[in-house]
């Protein structure tokens, strides 16, 4: 009972009385005396009411006197500063500062941001102890800003027990995508690349952008593009595949900000060609004249106005166009020739442009002063000592380069079609072998840096003749005029080419056949395709140069050739068997360059020949002998049909026979391609372009121009291969390989001036009548 009564009475928190003062002590202890007598007489009172117990008075300790102390001062509580509100566009974020009042606190304090409304996120960075002070960053996805968005997050501030928070008004306004203008429609040819142009309107968005095409036809392909922040135009651009089909097509162009996109249609048309102008013809024009010549136009998916521009006009000649408005479908060019200026032919290239599609071909042109003639340079001199080279057909436009620069001017050369010449002699003589050989096959053999063959499965049936491939990569280097004396003087690379045309010539000579009693003399080795190409080269060599050692060689070679004709007139692979018209060819070839040499040529076997070519003439009547087979019986090819022309012409057809009109008309019936991958049907090209050149005209420059043009644009640009052309999709590739095919190629550009024209009309003074060199060529 003590204890709960003192309890009860003593003040909270009170401690002990010796904290009273001296002045209340006499006060309190007459209390404590008063209370204790007071319960010394209850307690008597309660013993009498019981039985005779004995009385227990407990002891009473003094009580001490507590002190009462003053009342602590309660601490403030730690408060966060007031925070600016945050408005934020989609992609954009903002920073603001967060203050700490810490009120006396020590240590660190810890910030979290919380509330936050879907797409806002927080970076906040704790207050170390002695800081009062971090940066809240608010970011706004780019998702956001289709509507308009208002939150308000609480920032809340922890140490220890103690808490504060404070709240930050957030605002994203409604935020439209950026805008953009682009073609409603895009052109594309297949193998070529078209850019789509966009201007942006960003309308205040100033987030990341990407642009992308989707839906596009299966061959087509175009790259997603980022937009940097500041740019206001981008491009797109798309690539459709040289197999990508033709036809309009619809797709998509997306612009996306972040989660958001926008999209917009493209109508994509694919076209090899959206308009074409039929350009591609001959233009013969006399000095002093002036002509109109309509163009027609052939529109195929654009129809707006087309504007035109010219380039390598021959000089003295110019040329204009008429306005084309949208839908016209003919252009008028105009021509006007100088009264001074030179006969030569140009092949003028074609520029047309619309909006987004252009097309490009040539028109040739050709300045001649008697209209439907051809004609000889003056430049190609007369010199009588080597009177047989300047024979129809003959080797005499090779001896200098002022002859070859002028009949390249006046038949269709170019200075990239002799660039592609020299880089392909180059190629040549990097191959040639120390002993003076080429090989077909093994051509790279000697060179441990060479890596132009094939694979070995494509390689596998190339003919194994080093005669055949020694004469093919020699005849280019004569054809250029180079022999193993001389060479024309420009370009002065040529000369160096003298030693490795020597060395050719003398392994051909050390591997011929020497015995006068032998059916096999003079055989140079090979089947009749090698030993015919290499006679060629001893031929045109001795002719060239004069060199009796030659002579006797080639002589020799001719004679062997004689000896194995069949009796029904033909020439095949072996000895004396059954002839094709394919042999044939590449024998007449090897004999009129015995005799335009001035070699000893024996007419029976020409007369037997002409009986075989009848034999193998397949033409529809009226013109039987305008198309030719491989062997009697078989139907006509392309190839052999040239073949049989040349050798027509050399047996002495003229100019006008209508078997050889119909058949040059069948011939450019299957012009070289205008774009090609491959070199193709070289075997081919390389009879017909001798056929063509011969005849002259319009035909000869129609088909000069592609071929020129495809040969350059198809010969190999890098590497060990630079300058080679690849047998890999030409005729007969699979077994001549790649000497084969870049010897082929190169003796067709060198065609200008590798033979003279067989019809040229001769002017007066300027050549001596020589055999052959008058009336009808002939042997």
């Amino acid at each position: 009972m003590r204890h709960a009564f003192m309890k009860s009475e003593r003040p909270a928190g009170r401690k002990s009385t010796s904290g009273c003062s001296a002045k209340q002590l006499p006060h309190t202890i007459g209390i404590l005396v008063t209370l204790l007598g007071v319960l010394v007489i209850v307690g008597l009172a309660s013993g009498c009411r019981r039985s005779q117990s004995p009385v227990q008075v407990e002891e009473v300790e003094p009580l001490a006197a507590e002190p009462q102390p003053s009342a602590a001062q309660p601490q403030e509580p730690m408060a966060i500063a007031p925070i600016d509100s945050v408005t934020l566009r989609p992609g954009e974020n903002v920073s603001r500062k967060v203050r700490v009042d810490r009120k006396g606190r020590t240590g660190a304090i810890k910030l979290e941001v919380s509330n936050l409304p879907q797409g806002i996120h927080a970076k906040i960075g704790d207050i170390p102890d002695g800081q009062s002070e971090t940066e809240l960053v608010l970011l706004a996805d780019t998702s956001l800003g289709e509507n308009e968005l208002t939150a308000v997050a609480e920032v809340r501030a922890t140490l220890g027990s103690d808490r504060a928070s404070q709240n930050v008004a957030i605002h994203v306004p409604k935020t439209p995508l950026p805008d953009w203008k682009m073609p409603g429609q895009l052109y594309l040819k297949p193998g070529e690349e078209v850019p789509i142009q966009i201007e942006l309107d960003r309308k205040g968005y100033t987030g990341p952008l990407s642009l992308r095409v989707e839906q596009l036809p299966e061959g087509v392909i175009g790259e997603p593009v980022s937009v940097p922040d500041d740019a206001q135009k981008v491009t797109l651009q798309l690539k459709a595949g040289t197999e990508a089909k033709e036809g309009e097509f619809s797709a998509q162009v997306v612009l996306a900000a972040g989660a958001r996109t926008a999209a917009r249609p493209i109508k994509l048309v694919i076209r090899k060609n959206l308009f074409a102008v039929d350009c591609f013809r001959v233009v013969t024009l006399k000095p002093g004249e002036s002509r109109d010549v309509d163009i027609p136009i052939r529109r195929n998916g654009y129809a707006g106005p087309i504007t035109f521009t010219f380039e390598n006009l021959p000089e003295g000649v110019t040329l204009t166009a008429s306005e084309v408005p949208a839908g016209a479908t003919s252009v008028k060019f105009h021509f006007s020739v100088n009264p001074q200026a030179h006969e030569r032919v140009r092949s003028v290239w074609v520029q047309a442009r619309g909006n987004g599609a252009d097309f490009r071909d040539a028109i040739v042109v050709r300045v001649a002063k008697e209209l439907g003639k051809g004609f000889l340079p003056a430049e190609i001199g007369y010199d009588p000592e080597i009177a047989p080279l300047f024979r129809r057909g003959s080797f005499g436009g090779r001896l200098t380069a002022k002859s070859k620069a002028a009949l390249c001017d006046a038949y269709g050369g170019t200075p990239e079609s002799e660039q592609a010449v020299l880089r392909g002699l180059r190629w040549l003589a990097a191959h040639q072998e120390v002993d003076g050989r080429w090989s077909l096959k093994d051509y790279g053999r000697t060179n441990p840096s060479c890596d132009c063959h094939l694979d070995a499965e494509k390689e596998k049936d190339i003919v194994d003749s080093d005669t055949g491939a020694t004469g093919l990569a020699l005849l280019p280097f004569l054809g250029a005029g180079v022999t193993h004396e001389s060479s024309p003087e420009e370009p002065p690379e040529l000369a160096r080419y003298r030693n490795g045309v020597r060395r050719g010539l003398f392994y051909l000579i050390r591997v011929q056949t020497v015995d006068p009693k032998s059916e096999k003399d003079g055989y140079l080795g090979g089947n009749t395709y090698a030993h015919a190409i290499a006679t060629m080269a001893l031929c045109e060599a001795y002719g060239l140069s004069g060199d009796e050692r030659i002579q006797i060689a080639a002589q020799r070679a001719i004679k062997y050739l004689m000896n194995a004709q069949h009796k029904e007139g033909g020439w095949r692979y072996g000895f004396r068997e059954a002839g094709d018209m394919s042999v044939v060819g590449w024998v007449f070839l090897a004999i009129r360059s015995g005799q335009l040499a001035g070699l000893r040529i024996d007419n029976l076997p020409l007369s037997r020949a002409s009986r075989f070519l009848d034999s193998c003439a397949v033409g529809p009547e009226p013109y039987k002998l305008s198309e030719y087979c491989y062997q009697p019986g078989q139907p006509s090819k392309m190839s052999l049909t040239a073949c049989g022309l040349l050798t027509r012409q050399y047996l002495g057809w003229p100019k006008d026979n209508p078997h050889l009109l119909a058949g040059c008309r069948k011939l450019m019936t299957q012009l070289p391609p205008k774009e090609a991958q491959s070199a193709g049907q070289l075997y081919y090209y390389y009879y017909a372009t001798q056929v063509l050149h011969h005849m002259e005209g319009e035909e000869w420059d129609l088909w000069n121009h592609r071929m020129r043009e495809h040969l350059i644009h198809t010969q190999e640009t890098s590497g060990h291969r630079e300058g080679s052309w690849s047998p890999e999709g030409t005729d007969w590739g699979n077994r001549g390989g790649r000497i084969y095919a870049t010897s082929l190629a190169l003796m067709i550009l060198q065609e200008y001036y590798r033979h003279l024209p067989l019809y040229r009309p001769v002017p007066k003074g300027q050549v001596t009548s020589t055999s052959g060199a008058s009336g009808t060529p002939g042997y």
